[in-house]
Order: C-alpha cells, then structure tokens, then sequence
C-alpha cells in the first residue's frame, strides 16, 4: 500500500496541513535559489496512515525522508519500516520506497501550482503503483487553501482528491511555532465502482529549533470516514480493521 512529507497521508475542520513545496522567486530571491536545498527528516509514528487507510497494526513505524531541491524542482526519497508487521511471521520489515519528482511555481503573490509524479515501489502488493498529481493553493493572511489532484495510472485506476488548510502559529519563546492542519479527500476507485467522500484527517505539531538546522516536532492527529460507504471500505482495508484512527509520534528534520 502507499503513504502522505509524505511522501503523507490521508481528518474537525478546525486545524489545517503542514506541507507546501518551497516555492521560486522574486527577482531579489533569485540569489537563495542559486544552490539546491536538502530537507532530511524521519517521524517516528504509532501508525502508518494512508488516505484513511491504516496500514500497520499494534506496531510503531519509522518514516524516514529526503528532499533536495532546486529552482522550484524537487527530488524526494520517503520510505516506511514497519517495527512488527501485521502480517503471519513478517516481524520488523521495510515494506515500502516512494520516489516523487515535483515542480512547484509562484504564479503571483500568494498563489503556487505544483505538478509532479510518484512511483511507490510497495513489498506486499502484486505490482507497484504509479501516480501523476497536479495542484494549486493560495495563501490567505488567515490560512493557507490548497487542492490537489492525483491519478493513478498504473494498474488500479483511480482519482484521490484532496483539499488542505494549514496555518503556522509563530509562538513568542524560543522560536517555537504550532502548525495545525486539516484535510478533506474523495476517492474514486474505477475498477471497484467506488466514489466517495472518503477521508478526512486533523492534526497539530509543535516545531522546536535545535539550533540554527534541526527542528524536533511532537504531533497527534487523528483519522475519520467521511460516509458511510468509506466506514465499510475502510474498515476493509485497514490492517486493524478499523475506520477511525488516532495517531502521534515525534519528528526530527534538518534543513541545508
């Protein structure tokens, strides 16, 4: 199965997304724009989450990202390690590597578009999957909209769409800062006949500096259907056999 930066995932509309390409470019930008940019992280999690999907079980996962990126181009590496897997005699296992190649613009103030591609390369399914995704967000003074759309053009056809509202709070000790999120997602899976409303997920993470390159984040969400018919698909799919999910973990990054 697939993830989410993520990458996730995968929400009540109170809270809003971390997420946002870096984006390009005014003229007196350029200079910052002259050298690519690495991003490394890895969260620690009590669950893998997937567009309301759990896809681990009783077992904590390591996720583990890296980004680097350039004049609005982004490469990024993300992967999963399951610390017990939920399937007969498995135990601890890495059961998934996702490759995305992004490109993201400022079209005017405020306003960004990215479009890009993903390859999941997935252990415990058939075939790996491959998706291409487009999508646009503005920048209000009050909170950050985006939408994003994604296919799936490999060998289960299908759409997830999804929309995203985020907000950094800067706090005022120790250059702390809260990001709350939210998101809302439909899902059309062509082969099954199935299209619905399907998940929603809302969180909160709490950014501390470590110095002038590490940041260390506590976060806890959690994970809901949004119809009945997503209950009963999700509850299907999720390796714990449930619809509703709350999650937590911490996340260590480092910003080159």
């Amino acid at each position: 199965m697939m993830k989410t930066y993520g990458k996730a995932t995968a929400i009540v509309v109170l809270t809003f997304i971390l997420s946002g390409p870096v984006l390009p470019a005014h003229a007196g930008e350029e200079a910052k724009e002259d050298k690519p940019t690495v991003n490394l992280s890895v969260d620690v999690l009590s669950q893998y989450l997937w567009r309301g999907y759990a896809l681990s079980s009783d077992s904590a996962v390591l996720q583990p990202s890296a980004t680097v990126s350039y004049k609005g181009f982004s490469l990024n590496l993300w992967g999963n390690f399951d610390t017990d897997e939920a399937l007969p005699n498995k135990g601890a296992r890495w059961n998934e590597t996702d490759f995305t190649f992004s490109y993201a613009r400022e079209l005017f103030k405020g306003f960004n578009a990215t479009v890009g591609g993903i390859y999941y390369s997935l252990v415990n399914s058939r075939y790996d999957s491959v998706e291409v995704f487009g999508g646009v967000s503005y920048a209000f003074p009050w909170v950050t909209v985006g939408v994003t759309g994604y296919r799936e053009v490999s060998h289960s056809p299908g759409w997830w769409v999804q929309m995203d509202l985020s907000k950094n709070f800067p706090l005022p000790c120790y250059g702390l800062s809260l990001d709350l999120g939210a998101s809302l997602g439909y899902l059309v899976l062509e082969d099954s006949n199935y299209s619905e409303f399907h998940a929603g997920q809302v969180f909160g993470a709490l950014n501390i500096p470590l110095g002038k390159y590490f940041t260390v984040s506590p976060r806890v969400g959690v994970s809901f259907p949004l119809s009945d018919g997503a209950r009963r698909e999700i509850e299907t799919v999720s390796w714990d056999g449930e619809d509703t999910h709350v999650f937590g973990g911490i996340r260590l990054s480092a910003a080159f």
